[in-house]
């Protein structure tokens, strides 16, 4: 099943020798890449519920906004959290549950940024 996962994934050619940045680029940057779409059509659902409308936002209203709305509602975090952990294989879970906090974090950070790229 976790060679199910890692052969869907897209192949990026990042290295480090920093065993963080490693997980990040070999494979948090892989799953995000891959779930795109659907992280960016869970922060559609996501506004459509506050029935928020960004069209009309200047690109740093929208930044403050998709920032405030990533650190302040649990519910969504969390489940764009779930949309990258649940990619895990077994081992890499066993990686990331020694610092998940820290690896929230950057997942978060990197989800961010890609709304924000996309919007």
């Amino acid at each position: 099943m976790d060679s199910n996962k890692i052969s869907i994934r897209p192949i990026l050619n990042l290295t480090s020798t920093v065993p963080d940045e490693d997980f990040q680029n070999g494979t948090l940057r892989p799953i995000l890449k891959l779930q795109h779409t659907t992280i960016l059509q869970m922060f559609e659902l996501f506004l459509k519920k506050q029935k928020t409308d960004i069209s009309s936002y200047s690109k740093e209203k929208l930044n403050i906004y998709v920032n405030l709305s990533t650190k302040n509602n649990t519910v969504l975090r969390n489940q764009l959290l779930g949309v990258v952990i649940g990619q895990f294989t077994k081992e890499e879970f066993d990686t990331y549950k020694i610092q998940d906090l820290e690896f929230n974090k950057r997942i978060i950070q990197m989800i961010v940024q890609r709304i924000k790229d996309s919007h």
